[in-house]
């Protein structure tokens, strides 16, 4: 099984890079892990894989959930990439979008809110593909 893993400099994508490998595109991969938040081109690379007929892997956010004190563009790129994996997956994609809470990347020092280890979100993504049916979406938080 080859992955090609977007994100991979730091945090969640690397931990996912070292445990599965990066092949060198998205064209060569089975599995396409959409790790990199890069404002909405996750939704277009997201369609590019199901046009590929790629598994994917979307890692997500709950922040989309209307639960922020504050508006703010993350949270609405995150929603996209959500609708857009239903959307994908009702017509026979295997998609699945992983909503994850607050994790412990450098990105995240600036909050207070408990959060959950790197190793246990990539044992979260391992679950996943496991699975011998698909996963729409799943939500995890700490």
């Amino acid at each position: 099984m080859k992955y090609y893993i977007t994100g991979t400099r730091r945090g969640l994508g690397e931990a996912l890079a070292e445990k599965y490998g990066n092949c060198d595109s998205i064209e060569d991969c089975d599995v396409f892990i959409n790790c990199k938040h890069d404002d909405f081109k996750q939704v277009d690379l997201l369609y590019y894989a199901a046009h590929l007929n790629k598994r994917i892997i979307n890692i997500s956010s709950n922040s989309g959930d209307g639960n922020k004190p504050w508006p703010h563009k993350y949270a609405v790129q995150k929603a996209a990439l959500d609708k857009a994996n239903e959307q994908l997956y009702y017509q026979g994609i295997n998609t699945t979008s992983i909503r994850f809470g607050l994790f412990d990347t450098p990105r995240a020092e600036i909050f207070k809110e408990d959060k959950m280890s790197v190793e246990y979100c990539v044992s979260i993504v391992e679950w996943v593909l496991q699975q011998p049916h698909k996963v729409k979406e799943i939500t995890v938080t700490p």
